[in-house]
C-alpha cells in the first residue's frame, strides 16, 4: 500500500529569457516533496516524449512509483513577470485523467493529492478514493485561458459538486486574489485552507477560521512548489490521524523547505521537519469566529 498517491499532469514550466525548462505541476512537487519525507508514494500523470525521460529518471531518483499515461504533448506553461506579478500562458495540454485510467495498484493508498492544474481530473476520479484523506489542490479549476492561452481566473461554477468529494481544498492567497469571501462560501461544503506564503495558511471551517503561523526559512530561493510541497504534507499528516490544524502546521514546516533551493532540490526528510518545527514550537496558531463579510485576513 502506497502512503500517498499524487494525480494530475505532470508540466514542462518554460521561463522567459531562460532557454532551460523544468519539469513542474503541483503532482509531481507534492510526489517528490512526500518522498522526501520518507513514505512510498505513486505518481500518476500524463507526459509527453520529449518530457518523459527526465521526469523518469527523477522520480528514480526520489524512488517515487511514476505511473505515465500516454500523451501525445505535456502540458506547458510559459512564465513571466510584470511588475512583480506572475503572467502565465498555457501553450499545450495533455488530456485529462479519469477512474479508468488508475491501475488496480494505485487504488490502495493511505491519502491522496488530487493535484489539478488546468482541469485535467475527471469527476470519477473522486470517487475512486473514498475513505481516506483527499487533498484536493484546487489551483487548476480556478483557471480559464483565452483562444492565445493566457491564463485567467474563472469562476468556480462547479465548487459544491467537487467539494463535496473530498476531505479538504487547498488554495493559495494568490489564487483567489485575496478574496477571502470565495474561501469562505467553499468551506460551508468542505474545510478550506487558503495558503499565505510565509506566514503559514487559514483554516476555515464550520464558520471558524484558524491561523496557523509558518516556519521560518533559512533563505527563499523559489517559492515555486511551496503550495504542492503543503499538499502533500498535509495529506500525509491526516492519514497519520492529525486534525486540521495540526496537519496544517506540518504542512507550514514541509513547504518551509521547499522555497530553500529550485525546484525540489531543498525538499527535507521528515527528521529535519521536526527539527524545525521543534525549534519554533511556538508558531502560532489563532483562532476566531466568522470574520465580518469582505475582511481580508492579514
Amino acid at each position: 500500500m502506497f502512503d500517498l498517491v499524487s494525480i494530475g499532469h505532470a508540466a514542462r514550466d518554460e521561463f522567459e529569457g531562460d532557454p532551460e525548462w523544468r519539469i513542474g505541476g503541483t503532482a509531481t512537487y507534492a510526489a517528490a516533496a512526500a518522498a522526501c519525507l520518507g513514505d512510498r508514494v505513486a505518481l500518476l500523470t500524463r507526459v509527453g516524449p520529449n518530457e518523459r525521460d527526465r521526469l523518469a529518471a527523477r522520480c528514480r531518483e526520489l524512488g517515487i512509483e511514476l505511473h505515465a499515461l500516454p500523451s501525445e504533448v505535456t502540458t506547458t506553461f510559459s512564465f513571466r513577470y510584470v511588475d512583480g506579478r506572475r503572467r502565465l500562458r498555457l501553450k499545450a495540454r495533455a488530456k485529462s485523467i479519469g477512474a479508468d485510467a488508475i491501475p488496480s495498484a494505485l487504488r490502495e493508498t493511505r491519502s491522496v493529492v488530487l493535484a489539478s492544474i488546468a482541469h485535467e481530473i475527471e469527476p470519477s476520479v473522486f470517487e475512486v478514493y473514498g475513505g481516506v484523506p483527499r487533498v484536493l489542490a484546487a489551483q487548476g479549476y480556478l483557471r480559464s485561458w483565452d483562444a492565445d492561452g493566457t491564463v485567467r481566473r474563472r469562476e468556480w461554477d462547479e465548487a459544491h459538486d467537487v467539494l463535496e468529494r473530498v476531505s479538504v481544498v487547498v488554495v493559495s492567497e494568490e489564487d483567489i486574489e485575496g478574496d477571502f469571501d470565495l474561501a469562505r462560501g467553499w468551506a460551508k461544503t468542505a474545510p478550506v485552507i487558503v495558503t499565505i506564503a510565509e506566514r503559514g495558511a487559514i483554516v476555515l471551517r464550520g464558520g471558524r477560521e484558524v491561523e496557523v503561523g509558518g516556519f521560518p526559512a533559512n533563505e527563499v530561493v523559489d517559492q515555486t512548489g511551496a503550495g504542492d510541497a503543503f499538499c502533500a504534507g498535509l495529506a500525509l499528516a491526516l492519514a497519520d490521524g492529525d486534525d486540521l490544524e495540526t496537519a496544517a502546521r506540518f504542512a507550514n514546516a514541509v513547504a518551509s523547505f521547499a522555497v530553500e533551493g529550485v525546484g525540489t532540490v531543498a525538499l527535507a526528510p521528515r527528521e529535519k521537519v521536526q527539527a524545525r518545527m521543534q525549534r519554533h514550537s511556538s508558531s502560532s496558531v489563532s483562532s476566531s469566529d466568522k470574520a465580518p463579510p469582505g475582511r481580508t485576513i492579514p
